[in-house]
């Protein structure tokens, strides 16, 4: 019995993600999974309030208003494990541009091949968007990064599992499970190996390119390295406003190579008059399947902790050392996603880097539709749950129009409910 009911429950949580289960059972998970009930995913939004892009955009537009430029709001996205390609990112690109109201998008798409002095093999692949409004005062430049490149022929260690001959006395069913195993796993494994600083400068190099040249001028199609030698290092820094998007290991990657790439430019003498610009400008980190929490595990502490007061107060005595007026983190997590975590203000202060000026707002968003199996449980689709953040409409409003008392949308509104917090200092 109990057997039977483990294949059942098998088949009903993972269609989709696992294609193991005999036909049947699938059939009838799919059904119950799929099936169309009332919309009563439920959302806790606990934290700061926080801003979206359309604040940046309407601060963009007010520097702006004296030359006639157009308001430019960059993002970059981080992904996290598992197999990706140039082009993953296309279903939040296509949420973001209709929720920004973007209909023109360039015919050009560029393409950099990133390499570092360090690491002249490659660093992964950088494409970049152009999209613009109707009236062409607004553009968004989307920078979509693929780092897996860095670890694609580490993992073919583990190629051979993968093939028939090997399966030939594993079961369908685990076979499909393995597979998903060795393509997720080892990521996390490889981030804590002597990949650590390659994926981390692959991240600083794609920050480098989209704050040191305008559209017109970046690279495409080239191998080609951004660094301080060239004499448009970081020049557009009050160009545009800037944001991260992150997804499951990607929050720990971006946080990393903030760290150190922001520690790097404040310690270089001939970067600190930059450095001091950069701490004008607030940057967003928004966190799709946030694990900060896992990924720390066994990791040191950052170089400074618990002093967000001292280094993010005008009044504090180490104001002058801060990275960014405020790093702002939202993170995502759907409750039922096996691989997501919520973060507390206590562990941003502890364990990241307070010259960040850190502030976090954790939104517990239920992704998944929770549905009711023949009378005897609710569950939720793991699968949809850790992925399918980047095309749920209230995740997309939130990064677009943020949350608070006076602002967010009437959707996120309606279905969240809102905890707000405050500095104790």
């Amino acid at each position: 019995m109990f057997k039977s009911f483990l294949f059942l429950t098998c088949c009903l949580v993972l269609p989709g993600l696992l294609s193991g289960c005999a036909s049947f059972g699938r059939g009838v998970g799919e059904a119950i999974l799929n099936q169309q009930t009332e919309d009563t995913r439920q959302c806790v939004i606990a934290g700061r309030e926080f801003d979206g892009f359309e604040h940046l955009f309407e601060e963009e537009a007010a520097d702006n208003a004296d030359n006639g430029k157009p308001a430019q709001l960059r993002i970059l996205k981080v992904h996290g494990v598992g197999e990706h390609k140039p082009g993953y990112s296309g279903r939040l690109i296509d949420g973001l541009a209709r929720e920004l109201d973007f209909p023109k998008l360039t015919e050009k798409v560029k393409t950099i091949h990133l390499i570092s002095p360090q690491h002249p093999a490659g660093l992964g692949i950088l494409r970049v968007y152009r999209f613009m409004n109707p009236q062409r005062a607004r553009e968004m430049l989307f920078y979509e990064l693929t780092w897996d490149p860095i670890v694609e022929e580490e993992k073919q260690l583990l190629a051979f599992d993968n093939t028939a001959q090997a399966s030939l006395l594993r079961t369908e069913f685990n076979h499909d499970l393995k597979t998903l195993v060795n393509a997720t796993v080892p990521d996390a494994f490889m981030y804590n190996s002597r990949f650590r600083d390659p994926i981390q400068e692959s991240v600083r190099q794609a920050l480098c390119w989209m704050l040191s040249e305008p559209w017109q001028d970046l690279p495409d199609n080239r191998k080609v390295s951004c660094g301080n030698e060239s004499g448009d290092y970081w020049s557009e820094v009050d160009a545009s406003s800037i944001a991260i998007i992150s997804h499951s290991m990607g929050s720990r990657i971006s946080i990393d190579a903030l760290q150190t790439g922001v520690a790097q430019l404040a310690q270089n003498p001939d970067s600190r008059d930059l450095a001091m610009e950069i701490r004008s400008k607030p940057f967003y980190l928004f966190m799709l399947s946030n694990q900060l929490p896992l990924l720390q595990l066994g990791q040191p502490l950052p170089e400074v902790y618990d002093q967000v007061r001292s280094h993010c107060t005008p009044e504090g005595e180490n104001y002058g050392q801060r990275f960014f007026e405020n790093l702002q983190v939202v993170a995502f997590s759907d409750p039922n996603d096996l691989f997501s975590y919520a973060i507390t203000p206590q562990y941003i202060n502890h364990h990241v880097d307070s010259r960040l000026c850190p502030s976090v707002t954790n939104v517990q968003i239920q992704i998944a539709q929770v549905r009711n199996v023949l009378g005897l449980r609710e569950i939720a689709s793991p699968a949809k749950a850790h992925t399918e953040y980047e095309i749920d409409s209230r995740v997309l409003k939130m990064m677009v129009s943020g949350f608070g008392s006076e602002h967010g949308q009437a959707e996120v509104k309606e279905h969240c409910s809102f905890i707000a917090t405050v500095p104790d200092y």
